[in-house]
């Protein structure tokens, strides 16, 4: 099952930025295919070391990080993929556990030139499966940057801000296998019990969003707020940092405020 765009995001409070990558460049990127047990796997990389991987939200695929991998070129090196069964890649996945998840992902990092020590950012459930990766490989990864992410208590905590046909339609979404052959739901249980590693952790969180469809934005900013504070209890290296200008993508929104975090993580992380 296809999942639509979610439409609400999530929100937060905030911290100046102190890193500065230059605006957009001109270099071309480099579209790669890897072959990972016979999945083929398309990618975009930047030149240089294996800084920092990229995670596409749901329904979605690497392209929607071109603006900030144009920024990053020159300065880290970092890729972002077309997950299986999304975008370019392919054969799409059966329905799968999260382990066998995970390990997949891992064989492509490592197929991609990433071993241990980069940093890994995820926009939406792109930043659920980065969470959860960070938490099961905590070796692996050495900082988080996650943009409006998708959150395991979300649309619990949202739930009075949505209409109730429009709740109903996602818990049924969330107890299927999405695209990546992932039932929602069985992570849950997994990302409450687990623990991020000591590394520098970011949340962008969207500011702007757009009213329609009998959500009431007042409800949905609050309860993202606090789920995404709830991810940075006892995170020492963590900060939320408010996307003034962007909806839900953020990395197509502002791409500079991407770029500038990534920087600053990787280099904390180096």
């Amino acid at each position: 099952m296809k999942r639509p765009v979610l439409r609400s995001a999530i929100l937060l409070s905030a911290v100046a930025l102190t890193a500065s990558v230059p605006a957009e460049r001109s270099r071309d990127l480099h579209e790669i295919r890897i072959d990972v047990d016979g999945l083929s796997i398309r990618a975009l990389c930047t030149d240089g070391r294996r800084d920092v991987i990229l995670m596409h939200g749901g329904s979605s695929t690497a392209d929607t990080w071109i603006p900030v991998l144009q920024r990053l070129d020159g300065e880290v090196g970092a890729c972002a993929y077309d997950r299986r069964g999304n975008g370019q890649s392919f054969p799409g996945p059966d329905p799968r556990g999260w382990y066998e998840f995970l390990d997949e992902m891992r064989r492509i990092h490592l197929a991609l030139g990433f071993d241990r020590g980069y940093v890994v950012s995820g926009h939406s459930l792109g930043g659920l499966y980065a969470r959860l990766f960070t938490i099961d490989r905590p070796a692996d990864v050495s900082g988080l940057i996650l943009l409006d992410p998708a959150h395991e208590n979300m649309f619990e905590r949202i739930r009075a801000g949505m209409p109730p046909e429009e709740y109903d339609r996602w818990t049924t979404i969330q107890r299927s296998p999405n695209e990546d052959g992932i039932v929602e739901v069985e992570l849950g249980e997994r990302l409450r019990t687990g623990r991020l590693p000591e590394i520098p952790v970011t949340i962008l969180t969207a500011t702007i969003r757009q009213d329609g469809g009998g959500w009431d934005q007042r409800f949905v900013n609050e309860g993202a707020r606090q789920v995404h504070a709830s991810i940075l209890r006892g995170v020492v290296a963590g900060r939320h940092i408010p996307a003034q200008r962007s909806g839900h993508e953020i990395q197509l929104d502002e791409p500079q405020l991407v770029a500038d975090e990534i920087l600053r993580v990787v280099r904390i992380a180096r």
